[in-house]
């Protein structure tokens, strides 16, 4: 039986197309008012997102060179510490965390490299719950 006539080939298909879809048209979408847009540090070693569908900040370790991710946010009026987000291992998996985020309060966040302690860190971008 040739594959596209086997049921369980096809949906599986039609599924893997589908998540493709998905995940091409979430990484194309631009940064809304209600989350951070995809941001990098420098040397693309790291990736940070917030999400406001989910509530989750991401951090994602993106190459294998001994470097692990960070993603750090913050109040952006006076900086209080409101989450940080490590990813150890480059598996392309990344880490999250759902922090409690306020409507009305603006946020800013980074994503660094790290090691130790944050390096490499690449700048601060602000964004609303």
């Amino acid at each position: 039986m040739p594959l596209t006539m086997n049921p369980r080939a096809r949906a599986g298909a039609v599924i893997g197309a589908l998540s493709v879809a998905l995940v091409t048209g979430l990484a194309a979408t631009p940064a809304s008012a209600n989350s951070s847009g995809w941001w990098t540090s420098p040397n693309k070693r790291a990736e940070g997102f917030y999400n406001s569908l989910t509530g989750r900040v991401y951090a994602n370790d993106i190459r294998k060179d001994g470097y692990s991710a960070i993603t750090q946010v913050r109040t952006a009026k006076h900086g209080y510490f409101v989450v940080d987000v490590k990813d150890k291992v480059a598996n392309n998996g990344g880490s999250w965390k759902t922090p409690t985020l306020y409507s009305g309060v603006r946020f800013k966040m980074r994503v660094c490299a790290y090691k130790t302690k944050p390096t490499q860190c690449g700048s601060w971008h602000e964004f609303d719950k």
